[in-house]
């Protein structure tokens, strides 16, 4: 449970988005630093709305802060906004996930450990989700 602005922010973890996430990390060629390294991803969902800057996040890839490792056990959390994915298709679903699993930094160091960060938003993420799906993707 997360409390911000007033509000709790009460999240679940999700089966659904756990299944389409390792079927996108497993078929998506551009995730194969995922797929050969050790992080940990919990997918969960929200029940509130999130908005940023008036507009709807649909999803949010957040790391887990090493003070919060004794109560999380992952390195990452993906956290759909319910309210704000209601209608989407299996499709849709996936290319969200696609999304925001390219937020998934992991660096493999040379004593063979890895170091993790968020990646964060960049021309080349954008144009491929465009050019693959379209500007509208997200339209139910």
């Amino acid at each position: 449970v997360q409390r911000s602005a007033g509000f709790m922010d009460s999240r679940e973890i999700s089966e659904e988005y756990a299944i389409i996430g390792q079927e996108v990390i497993e078929n998506e060629p551009s995730l194969v630093d995922i797929r050969n390294g050790h992080a940990t991803i919990i997918y969960l969902t929200s029940e509130n709305k999130k908005m940023s800057k008036g507009k709807k996040v649909c999803a949010e890839c957040e790391k887990v802060p090493d003070k919060y490792k004794w109560s999380i056990p992952a390195d990452f959390t993906i956290t759909v906004f319910l309210p704000n994915v209601e209608g989407f298709s299996e499709d849709q679903k996936r290319i969200l996930m696609f999304h925001e699993l390219k937020h998934v930094g992991i660096i493999f160091n040379a004593d063979g450990s890895e170091t993790y960060s968020v990646v964060p938003h960049d021309y080349e993420d954008f144009k491929e989700i465009i050019d693959r799906y379209g500007t509208e993707w997200s339209e139910v």
